[in-house]
């Protein structure tokens, strides 16, 4: 613990928490943009010095695709059910989102459905990844992945229009 890097690090984070904490009442956009610019270069130096996290992080995606766990199954039905229910409270979203999220609930709920009729051990991995659910599984990663991708390119591409 006595590395000088490792001590300035821990003081510039305190002294950028410091600075952003003020700007919230200060509402200097100059700030804003400085850290903006300085988030954006911390990314293309992570992207581009760390080539583990890449990998790593694209072998997650796929694996993710292709062999989705049972435990992130049904946390991405919950999190569909959760934006419907705050997709039918909430009267401002945009008509898109609201095809988008009934898409994606209506998509998870069958799936979970089938699921539940299939009568599927979800303990054992045997019965887990038969042809039947692991099809299931799929379509509710994909379908909540494509949503998102949407979603995030709608919000995109809205804050370019105005």
């Amino acid at each position: 613990m006595n590395d000088p890097l490792i001590i300035s690090s821990i003081i510039l984070s305190i002294c950028f928490l410091v600075i952003l904490l003020y700007n919230i009442k200060l509402k200097n956009k100059i700030i804003n943009y400085l850290f903006l610019s300085l988030s954006l270069v911390n990314i293309i130096l992570i992207m581009i010095l760390d080539s583990n996290f890449i990998y790593e992080f694209l072998k997650a995606i796929i694996t993710y695709i292709w062999y989705p766990s049972y435990l992130i199954f049904v946390i991405v039905i919950f999190i569909n059910i959760m934006i419907l229910m705050i997709t039918l409270l909430n009267k401002n979203i945009n008509i898109i989102n609201k095809i988008i999220n009934y898409i994606l609930f209506c998509i998870s709920f069958s799936c979970y459905l089938i699921f539940l009729r299939l009568d599927i051990d979800n303990t054992l991995y045997s019965s887990l990844y038969q042809n039947n659910s692991l099809i299931l599984m799929r379509i509710v990663s994909i379908s909540f992945l494509i949503g998102l991708l949407i979603k995030f390119i709608m919000k995109v591409r809205g804050k370019y229009e105005k």
